[in-house]
């Protein structure tokens, strides 16, 4: 296929995190002693891939089971992975007790990704200000402990790091009541298993000329790989005009809040996040400070605190029709000497076919880079050859 830049200015197991009521489910059940924190099994003949964590909210909900062990069957099918559900209970819903499940079943498995089905403050603390939190996954992220990361008063503080396990995060808006939120997380599931075949064509990327100094080469050689439509400064028209054509990977770069991105310097372009539901991608990408953030009524607080609206980037992975995942944070700009942003080391790799997790694992990040959605996502590149 030509290549053409065009340029405008399982073995499915189910473990319980503490004691608990027993739950009916199709899956192996253990239920751990009440002194022990987690569980490791005895038998690691069979590998685990991934793991699934379920928040205290929605461990007993036997349709959103349903829907994840669907879901279970057809990674296990496209991919050959195995994958563990692990059901959270109130008492160690402790983000520092959930790293210690996830390194030691590292430990054992070498686990590529989990998805942490929870909600909107059920995470670490990156750092919040002007009414914008903003969540990390760093430690979760990470193995080796608090030695991987540090953190302020503020929460999580990011150093540069290796990426050992690829974390994606599926958290409806925390003041949506208990059946919207249920349904949300059936309808993100029931996407990632339908239509897996997401073929590389054409990719559009929308940037603001006062911040691609540094990023503007970067971007541009996803050529390489496809049909790239590069726009500098798009006009509000340009913008609506992008929404009623299909891409395989659509960006923004510019100034960002978590309602939207300014990728105009001088004449509006602005991109909502409300146009996510228009948008015919599999996988966006949201570059810019705060994207990977909620609006709060709190500010400079040392918690995460809950959203107060439902309108942000990551909460529109459970109403878009296409978008399967999501890559939101500064994932082009990094202003250091070598290679350390998700656009420089991590997309090459998925755009040569890897999984997202797997394009991921072994990368040098800031950490400033949130997942949502699909981990398993990959490109199916036998239509290029």
């Amino acid at each position: 296929m030509e290549k053409r830049v065009f340029i405008t200015v399982t073995v499915l197991g189910l473990i319980i995190l503490s004691i608990g009521v027993p739950i009916l489910s199709a899956q192996t059940q253990t239920i751990l002693p009440q002194n022990h924190a987690m569980f490791i099994p005895t038998n690691i003949q069979e590998r685990i891939d991934m793991l699934i964590f379920i928040s205290p909210q929605y461990s007993y909900d036997a349709e959103i089971t349903t829907t994840i062990n669907a879901y279970i069957s057809t990674v296990k099918s496209d991919l050959g992975w195995n994958i563990k559900i692990i059901l959270i209970q109130e008492e160690n819903n402790d983000y520092k007790k959930i790293d210690q499940t996830i390194e030691q079943h590292y430990s054992l498995y070498r686990i590529k990704t989990c998805i942490m089905v929870g909600e909107d403050i059920d995470t670490p603390l990156a750092g919040d200000c002007d009414y914008m939190e903003k969540p990390s996954t760093v430690p979760w992220s990470t193995v080796g402990g608090e030695a991987a990361y540090e953190i302020s008063e503020r929460g999580v503080v990011s150093k540069p790091y290796t990426t050992d396990i690829c974390i994606s995060l599926l958290y409806p808006t925390h003041a949506l009541d208990y059946q919207t939120k249920k349904s949300q997380i059936i309808y993100a599931f029931n996407k990632f298993s339908i239509n897996r075949n997401s073929y590389l064509e054409d990719m559009l990327v929308f940037e603001s000329s006062d911040l691609n100094k540094n990023s503007k080469d970067t971007y541009q050689s996803l050529s390489s790989y496809g049909n790239l439509y590069y726009f500098e400064d798009p006009s509000d028209l340009e913008v609506k005009t992008s929404l009623s054509k299909a891409y395989s990977m659509y960006f923004v770069h510019g100034h960002s809040n978590p309602s939207g991105t300014d990728i105009n310097a001088s004449k509006g372009g602005w991109f909502s996040a409300d146009n996510i539901d228009q948008l015919d991608a599999p996988f966006f990408g949201a570059d810019g400070c705060y994207v990977n953030g909620w609006w709060s009524d709190q500010t400079d607080t040392n918690t995460l605190d809950p959203s107060i609206e439902s309108t942000w980037y990551g909460s529109k992975i459970f109403t878009s029709k296409h978008v399967k995942v999501m890559a939101l944070g500064l994932l082009s700009q990094n202003g250091f000497s070598y290679p350390i942003s998700f656009i420089e080391n991590a997309l090459p790799d998925l755009l040569e076919g890897k999984t997202l997790a797997e394009s991921m694992i072994r990368d040098t990040s800031l950490g400033n880079t949130i997942i949502i959605g699909d981990p398993t996502f990959h490109f199916t590149l036998s239509i290029l050859f």
